[in-house]
């Protein structure tokens, strides 16, 4: 009978009864190894009786080769399955193309075994590069949240802050700016990585604000580089360096309003896109999704959203021609600014700051009536 365990599971003191002896090299040439992303690897447990042990106390999966295993790394995270004769194990987001692997083995009374394997790699290679990072301003206020960095094609994953950097003017490295998650915030496809400040150095009062100073200062300029030799998932090719620097302004600390977005409305009869300037630049990933033009009758108009340079503007041309010469441009009240301020509320403020009013994010548009 199979009984699933999950991560969370209390610790336990570990118990084991060695029936036959198995040396560790006996154990791994035995390990069933996944041949694609989507299968398990799978320990096979004969000749061991155990009881009230977290399965992770006897195997755990890390990326990279087993000549680094595993200090300093922080093993994959998945599920455990356990069958009479043998425990399983199956990453949370499955197993990467061409990604270097390594599974740890832990058998009693014998030195720890390292299995190395890699997923076969399938269809034409594309080189690694950086393709776009948002956001794209040459100006970011210096309490940015996140920043999204595109690659042209899957990259290895949990290795990310070994090459992604902040450095200041004179090139100093600053270790402590970034989060570092157990899980790295990669879209489906793991072409968009998502890399968050720490909140703790961008909130005024905290901790760490107040220990190391904010990562980022007004009037000063920054560098967000990727070292080269980030190997792509498929292994095929390697990523060269990439870097952009910017300036920072002063902190964005007002909610959105849409009573301050500037708008440039087309003529009814006719397909001429919407255009709005914004106060300040949002979320590049958000704006591709939280804002709707709603006809007069409340019916969402369907069309196509561009978002401008600098994450500064967004524009929205309609499939069809516009009907109806009154419009409201709806904005989600979770859509956030670049330092992660919505509509709601602010990232950071004072506690004697705070409020809960919910700023307007409904903008009532009249179209021109031109004649033709």
């Amino acid at each position: 009978m199979i009984q699933d365990i999950n991560n969370g599971v209390a610790k336990y003191v570990a118990t084991f009864l060695l029936v036959n002896m198995m040396s560790s090299a006996a154990q791994s040439q035995d390990l069933t190894l996944p041949q694609d992303g989507a299968e398990p690897v799978i320990l096979p447990l004969v000749g061991i009786h155990w009881a009230q042990v977290r399965p992770s106390e006897l195997l755990e999966v890390f990326v990279g080769p087993a000549e680094s295993c595993c200090e300093g790394r922080i093993a994959i995270t998945g599920q455990y399955t356990r069958t009479d004769d043998a425990l399983t194990f199956l990453p949370a987001f499955g197993f990467e193309t061409g990604q270097d692997y390594v599974a740890r083995i832990r058998i009693p009374e014998a030195n720890d075994d390292f299995v190395s394997f890699s997923i076969p790699p399938d269809g034409l290679a594309v080189d690694a590069l950086v393709t776009a990072t948002y956001p794209s301003g040459d100006i970011l206020p210096e309490n940015v949240l996140r920043f999204y960095i595109h690659f042209s094609t899957p990259m290895s994953p949990q290795v990310a802050f070994d090459y992604i950097k902040l450095r200041d003017a004179a090139g100093n490295v600053d270790n402590a700016a970034f989060m570092r998650f157990k899980q790295e915030l990669w879209n489906e496809e793991r072409t968009r990585l998502t890399v968050l400040i720490d909140p703790g150095r961008i909130k005024r009062e905290v901790a760490t604000n107040v220990e190391l100073g904010p990562a980022l200062r007004a009037g000063q300029l920054y560098t967000l580089s990727v070292d080269g030799g980030w190997p792509s998932a498929d292994g095929a090719s390697v990523l060269p360096p990439f870097s952009r620097t910017f300036s920072v302004s002063l902190a964005l600390r007002e909610r959105p309003d849409v009573s301050l977005w500037q708008a440039t409305v087309p003529c009814v009869g006719t397909t001429d896109s919407l255009y709005i300037a914004f106060d300040r630049p949002f979320d590049r990933h958000l704006l591709s999704k939280d804002i709707q033009v709603a006809a007069g009758d409340g019916q969402i108009v369907d069309g196509t959203v561009h978002v401008g340079e600098g994450e500064t503007s967004w524009s929205f041309t309609p499939n069809d021609a516009w009907t109806q010469s009154e419009l409201v441009v709806h904005a989600s009240t979770e859509l956030e600014d670049v330092a992660g301020n919505n509509f709601h509320d602010l990232l950071d403020h004072l506690e004697t700051t705070a409020d809960t009013e919910v700023a307007t994010s409904a903008l009532p548009i009249n179209l021109n009536s031109c004649s033709q």
